[in-house]
């Protein structure tokens, strides 16, 4: 299920990854570059929304327990789009300042680039949110995860993921489990007075 929650509970063993693609983009302003390039009004909504969706379902915010950890940092790829999407969830999961890394590295960065930034995170935290690009987050996705399959992630696409190991030093290909994944199309389906115009009805990006 795309919004479901799943059975497990928060392990202290285990490190936990959460994945969001940039919202929506725009390309309206002319000469800018793609580095440099700002949210959409879509985007604008979508991000907040998401955000919100995670911190009451999965961190606890809401009346039920934390399925997982809050998230320790936020590590971000330079791109406005990203730093944007990743500022806008920050403030609605309530988390202060210091947890936003931006990290130059992750713009448009490639699965493999995406897994060594995985095995280098500090071992002191216990769930991080990358905030990226595709193709390399889908593909990152696809290939860490043991036996789930993420068919696409369309922008503002969050991917909740479970590594069964106390350290991200090990973190490889084919380990983790899948927890969420949430859309912005999946909420504006399921909430769509809530949270109306955060997708395309084509569900395309």
């Amino acid at each position: 299920m795309r919004l479901g929650r799943a059975s497990a509970s928060v392990q202290p063993q285990m490190k936990y990854l959460t994945l969001v693609r940039h919202a929506k983009s725009s390309w309206s302003q002319h000469g800018l570059s793609d580095h440099d390039r700002p949210l959409n009004e879509r985007g604008r909504h979508a991000a907040p929304a998401v955000g919100t969706f995670l911190h009451r379902t999965y961190f606890g915010s809401g009346s039920s327990a934390p399925l997982l950890p809050r998230p320790d940092r936020l590590l971000t790829s330079t791109a406005l789009r990203a730093l944007s999407t990743a500022q806008i969830m920050r403030e609605q999961m309530q988390l202060p300042p210091e947890t936003l890394i931006l990290d130059s590295k992750l713009y448009l960065a490639e699965a493999p680039r995406l897994l060594q930034t995985v095995q280098n995170l500090d071992e002191n935290w216990q769930h991080v949110i990358l905030f990226g690009h595709n193709p390399g987050m889908h593909d990152f996705a696809e290939r860490f995860l043991a036996r789930a399959h993420v068919p696409k992630m369309p922008t503002c696409t969050a991917v909740l993921m479970a590594l069964p190991q106390a350290y991200w030093g090990l973190a490889d290909w084919g380990l983790a489990q899948l927890i969420g994944y949430v859309t912005p199309k999946a909420l504006e389906k399921r909430f769509p007075t809530l949270y109306a115009g955060i997708s395309r009805s084509d569900g395309e990006d």
